[in-house]
């Protein structure tokens, strides 16, 4: 009895490792993709290349999760297996918070500061930024820390280091607004100054605001 048992009991367990990782009851039948739509859907189902037929625990989904972060408009992407017969791709695409001011227009910042090209064009009164490696990194912290009222009014941002990022306005004037620390405190005395007519206002140092007028 004993021996008819164990078996059994290892017939079984046979029987669940062919049910799971050879047959054709478990095998993906459908790959879905949630969290974007559009375009991006497809072109993340394209690349994370999710083979329909094989058994579900068989499926490499470390190897489509690399493949998909390693697209530049990917914030993060997780494969995971929906039992009896799917499998969900979660991604998040980054979300630009400015542009590339370069001449080919096709590069966009997202709120970390990672340049990728976008998958749909990008809006027309979206910030521009030139600057690079750190400075970059300041310019975006600078343009996210803006309160809505002033965000809406920036044109473009540059910045060489991360303690000289200057702002310009629809009107045309310049804000010499140096690094991302105080954020809120330039931001009061920026509306300050604004209500005076100058080309240019230097809140880098808020306790000591300047306006200038030039020509």
């Amino acid at each position: 009895m004993r021996v008819a048992i164990i078996a059994g009991l290892v017939l079984l367990a046979l029987g669940v490792v062919w049910l799971v990782w050879f047959s054709s009851v478990l095998q993906v039948r459908e790959v879905r993709v949630v969290g974007i739509e559009g375009a991006r859907a497809q072109e993340a189902q394209t690349i994370a290349a999710v083979p329909l037929g094989i058994p579900l625990a068989r499926l490499d989904a470390a190897s489509a999760e690399e493949r998909l972060r390693a697209v530049p408009w990917v914030a993060s992407a997780e494969v995971r297996r929906g039992w009896p017969s799917e499998v969900v791709i979660a991604v998040t695409g980054r979300e630009a918070v400015a542009a590339v001011a370069d001449d080919s227009g096709q590069q966009a910042i997202d709120d970390q500061g990672v340049v990728f090209t976008p998958t749909e064009p990008l809006p027309k009164r979206l910030p521009r930024i030139r600057a690079e490696g750190a400075a970059l990194t300041a310019a975006v912290a600078v343009l996210q820390s803006l309160p809505p009222d002033l965000r809406d009014r920036v044109v473009s941002l540059s910045a060489t280091t991360r303690d000289d990022v200057d702002l310009i306005l629809r009107s045309g004037d310049e804000v010499r607004w140096g690094s991302a620390d105080q954020a809120e405190m330039k931001a009061e005395v920026l509306r300050v100054l604004l209500k005076r007519k100058a080309d240019m206002y230097d809140v880098s140092a808020p306790e000591l605001p300047t306006t200038f007028r030039l020509g």
